[in-house]
């Protein structure tokens, strides 16, 4: 099978590196989130001196939470990737807007936020 070629016409250079981008920033938010959910698991202090009343118990459901908040970043930015990748290879538009994509990242972006409130409070 022969690679197919897509002419560098108008912004379709630009438009490829759209794509890698956007999967490399999925990557890292959820790294980020299972960086949280490991040092929630391993009980690391955000702010040090600062001791707990209720314990590990409740930061278990808490990293977990992060954990498959991670693994739905990474899930979302490869679905995004691979239809925007077909789009391009069927020289459709690219910014057609994906459902699933922004719901999945609106439930992240929904445990980032309940993770900012809950570590404050």
């Amino acid at each position: 099978m022969r690679p197919q070629l897509v002419e560098n016409a108008g912004s379709v250079a630009r438009d490829f590196c759209m794509l890698e981008r956007n999967i490399l920033s999925h990557l890292k938010l959820a790294l980020l989130l299972s960086l949280l959910s490991s040092s929630l698991l391993l009980q690391t202090r955000l702010i040090p001196g600062r001791q707990e009343e209720h314990g590990a118990i409740s930061e278990i459901p808490l990293a977990c939470i992060q954990f498959l908040a991670a693994i739905a970043a990474i899930c979302a930015g490869v679905w995004e990737y691979y239809n925007g990748y077909w789009d391009f290879r069927k020289m459709k538009a690219l910014l057609t807007a994906d459902k699933h994509h922004l719901v999945v990242m609106g439930c992240v972006a929904g445990v980032v936020f309940g993770t900012c409130i809950v570590l404050l409070v």
